[in-house]
């Protein structure tokens, strides 16, 4: 297991971390970077883990949810465990509600221990649906989301910022990186079919933008928690890209050939997300260069 995060996670040290949905692909890296840099933690999800801490059950369920929360000392609750982007397009009242409900159970946890936790909220660049693609945007943008997923990611940041102050929220575009994906992006959908078909299919005429951000990029910035103030953050990375210039880069790197599927709808191209606010409160910070990233992750999977 690589360790990419000692620097940032020196102000973790002595500190309790809970980090809910933390199975899944962003939580399962977190907890591997704060075990390998000997971070008090634990985790809660759906699903079972062979790690000892790391608990199993619902979040909808208030009393565990409170159990957990009064019998330990925590410091920052890492919260990751909400549906996708794709669950919000199938049943938006479903699963809206048990989001809703499980941040309520967090929320009147903390306000019952009187404790002044940390949240860190993994929000989406979603929020900004419905603004110009051809816009670069701000945290401080109007948002008028028009996709499920941005509008109920909008009111729980809306939520968080007035229940509880001690809040930090990360806009995230597209991650990438080695892990288990639930529901694969663009990048690991065209890599793992040049590998298996040797050839690379791109959707429509491969015109959609996409903003994509290296998973060890959002480790360093998530994890270095201890320099920002509570607030609303851009975490996307540096490169805002056509589909059909990254499937290039994909099938010249595996040398495959390319094919659209003109039938096929390319989904929606959402604006440019400058990070410039997450940058200077991380004294600078500079993402990887996209295809450094891009070459790496699939040298890893190859």
């Amino acid at each position: 297991m690589r360790n990419y995060t000692s620097q940032v996670t020196a102000g973790l040290k002595g500190k309790k971390v809970l980090i809910t949905g933390s199975n899944g692909y962003i939580g399962s890296e977190i907890v591997n970077q704060l075990a390998v840099n000997d971070i008090e933690y634990m985790g809660i999800d759906k699903t079972e883990s062979a790690n000892p801490n790391i608990l199993c059950f619902n979040l909808c369920d208030a009393e565990k949810v409170n159990n957990v929360i009064l019998s330990n000392k925590i410091d920052y609750i890492f919260h990751i465990g909400t549906h996708s982007a794709l669950a919000y397009n199938k049943d938006l009242l479903d699963v809206y509600s048990e989001d809703l409900q499980a941040l309520r159970n967090i929320l009147l946890a903390l306000k019952t221990s009187e404790s002044d936790t940390r949240i860190i909220y993994f929000s989406s660049s979603y929020v900004y649906s419905g603004l110009a693609p051809q816009e670069s945007v701000t945290e401080t943008a109007l948002l008028k989301p028009t996709h499920n997923f941005g509008l109920a990611k909008s009111f729980f940041e809306q939520l968080l910022m007035r229940v509880h102050k001690n809040s930090i929220i990360f806009r995230l575009s597209s991650v990438f990186g080695k892990g288990e994906y639930l529901h694969p992006n663009a990048i690991e959908v065209m890599a793992k079919e040049a590998i298996g078909n040797k050839l690379l299919t791109i959707w429509g005429k491969g015109t959609r933008r996409m903003q994509y951000v290296f998973m060890e990029d959002v480790l360093k910035c998530v994890l270095g928690i201890t320099d920002l103030q509570p607030g609303i953050y851009n975490l996307g990375g540096n490169q805002y890209d056509t589909v059909m210039s990254t499937g290039k880069y994909i099938a010249e790197y595996f040398k495959v050939k390319t094919k659209n599927l003109l039938d096929k709808s390319e989904g929606e191209t959402l604006p440019r997300m400058i990070n410039e606010k997450l940058t200077q409160a991380l004294n600078g910070y500079e993402f990887k260069d996209h295809n450094s990233a891009l070459s790496q992750y699939l040298s890893d999977i190859s």
